[in-house]
């Protein structure tokens, strides 16, 4: 159902030919393409529903991390300049991607 796009989980925003929008912009787009009586809008209406959608859909959690392993997490998300987040996404998946494969053989 995501009709091809990429959300970016930290920032809230979809990518739509090429450019990331937030909500607002998006429903600005609308409001602008409707106002000039461009009907051309269903990729946008569905960008809308899609990050609306998966914004939703997401599950938060808490994690202690000693002041040594927070200082390793906050420097890795720097040196990737990534969010601390997304270093903590991409470490869950990697673990469950290997918990996974471990059951295999």
């Amino acid at each position: 159902m995501n009709a091809g796009f990429e959300v970016d989980l930290d920032k809230e925003k979809i990518l739509v030919d090429d450019h990331w929008y937030d909500r607002a912009e998006l429903a600005r787009l609308l409001t602008e393409r409707l106002a000039s009586m461009d009907y051309n809008i269903a990729r946008l209406s569905a960008a809308v529903e899609h990050l609306d959608t998966t914004i939703k859909s997401l599950e938060e959690f808490t994690v202690r991390l000693t002041p040594e392993v927070a200082a390793q997490l906050r420097q890795t998300a720097d040196k990737n300049q990534l969010p601390v987040g997304a270093v903590i996404r991409e470490a869950v998946i990697s673990y469950l991607v290997g918990a996974a494969l471990s059951k295999l053989g």
